[in-house]
């Protein structure tokens, strides 16, 4: 005989469908607690490349500062010449002084005839000396480059007297004795000194022409000042 009544029979299933439910609800919060987390997490930023910006980078071959041309360069303007940087007459003298004079001028200047030939100095202490002497049987016209200490040397010996000579050289001096026998002329040009001496007669007493003598080395001297 079952003992069971219809009420006791219908409530032993009555909590299925409220255990039904309760999982229903459970999945629901769980569905959408998921979607909340995945929505308001931010974005990782790491390995993310950065777009690169418009243009071209300063400096590239490309870019305006690569491919403006440099403005010219200033012209430097030349140096003007000094005295110290082209010294007057130094691009003259010429390497062998015989070929200053022909013997027709060396005629003219001494006064007597020729023909006059040049000859070179000898050495001094084993060098060579510059300067060349045009002679003749009878008298000659010399020319020779000297030291500075020489006319020093004059200046302050009695024995001689120095006139000056305007216009000949940048310095020049006619050097007689007080005996007025072989007068020189001596002068500056490009920074040298040089002799120039006029012998009229070698005769011993070729003294007398001393006035002549010195007229005509004045006279050489202002000719050859201009060709050292």
């Amino acid at each position: 005989m079952d003992r069971r009544t219809p009420i006791s029979a219908g409530r032993r299933y009555t909590w299925l469908p409220a255990l039904a439910l309760a999982a229903v609800a459970v999945a629901g919060c769980s569905s959408s607690g998921g979607g909340s987390t995945s929505a308001s997490a931010p974005p990782s930023s790491a390995g993310t490349a950065t777009a690169p910006a418009t243009g071209t980078a300063p400096g590239t071959p490309n870019s305006p500062t690569a491919t403006t041309p440099a403005a010219p360069p200033t012209a430097t303007p030349a140096p003007t010449p000094t005295a110290a940087t082209t010294p007057t007459g130094t691009t003259k003298r010429p390497a062998d002084a015989c070929t200053l004079l022909t013997s027709p001028q060396v005629v003219a200047a001494v006064g007597t005839a020729g023909p006059f030939r040049g000859t070179h100095p000898d050495k001094v202490d084993g060098k060579e000396v510059w300067g060349c002497t045009w002679g003749s049987p009878q008298s000659y016209a010399h020319i020779q480059e000297t030291s500075p200490s020489v006319l020093a040397g004059l200046r302050t010996n009695p024995d001689y007297k120095l006139t000056p000579l305007p216009g000949v050289g940048e310095e020049a001096y006619l050097v007689e004795r007080k005996d007025g026998f072989r007068p020189e002329v001596y002068f500056v040009s490009s920074g040298h000194l040089y002799s120039v001496e006029v012998v009229k007669d070698r005769s011993p007493d070729d003294g007398v022409n001393a006035p002549a003598e010195a007229a005509a080395a004045s006279a050489l001297a202002l000719v050859l000042s201009k060709l050292v």
